[in-house]
């Protein structure tokens, strides 16, 4: 009997201590800062949620953005017949939404009545492929766009050209123009060497003149010296 209340005994008292815990200061001290861990706890598993939920979100924008499907993977209309592998002339559609050429969908119907694509029965009803025939017109819209921009491009191109050939006759007709200047430079550099030079022959023989007329006065002198003059 002792041994069975011993349990019993030992859970009360700690339910008690327990209680004694919670009704004293140390105890609301205690039960403040596991609400408070609790709060925090709270907070911090919200705001890792949020970043978790924050990150998803941009990974699947990231990957929507990624495999978001361009005009031309998203636009299933065809250009060309199936049958004759060219662009569509007259297009039509079948009850299965194949598209052809009428001309091609008429001569493939008289040899197999079900359709080239799908081998399913046409019943030979083709319907003229209006949303085709938009998109052709559309392309062709682009097509002379793209033709006007590029005969603009060559239009500029043939005007810078232009340009650049009269800027590049200028410059020869400047050459031409320097080239005849230095040649007239150097033909009055060559009669001006000649005139240097001719001068300096006058100057040579005018030296040699005087040098002559000195020698002749003096002899003159000389003369007059031994001469006796009547009186």
């Amino acid at each position: 009997m002792s041994d069975s209340s011993e349990p019993k005994t030992s859970a009360v008292q700690e339910s008690r201590l327990a209680e004694q815990e919670t009704n004293s200061p140390q105890g609301d001290v205690t039960k403040n800062l596991k609400k408070r861990s609790l709060d925090a706890g709270e907070v911090e598993g919200s705001r890792l949620e949020n970043l978790k939920k924050k990150d998803k979100k941009q990974t699947s924008r990231n990957l929507e953005a990624d495999f978001e499907p361009t005009e031309e993977e998203d636009d299933p209309l065809p250009l060309d017949c199936s049958i004759c592998k060219r662009p569509f002339l007259d297009p039509v559609v079948t009850n299965c939404n194949h598209y052809f050429c009428e001309k091609c969908a008429l001569k493939h119907h008289t040899e197999n009545n079900n359709c080239f694509v799908c081998n399913e029965p046409t019943f030979g009803d083709f319907i003229t492929a209006v949303e085709i025939k938009e998109r052709i017109e559309e392309e062709r819209e682009k097509a002379r766009a793209m033709v006007k921009e590029v005969s603009a491009m060559v239009e500029r191109a043939s005007v810078m050209n232009d340009d650049a050939k009269g800027a590049s006759e200028r410059a020869l007709k400047m050459v031409a123009e320097v080239e005849t200047m230095l040649e007239k430079v150097a033909a009055m550099a060559t009669k001006a060497g000649e005139t240097a030079a001719m001068a300096a022959e006058m100057v040579q023989e005018a030296d040699a003149t005087m040098e002559t007329a000195k020698a002749n006065m003096i002899k003159a002198f000389a003369v007059i010296k031994t001469v006796v003059w009547n009186k």
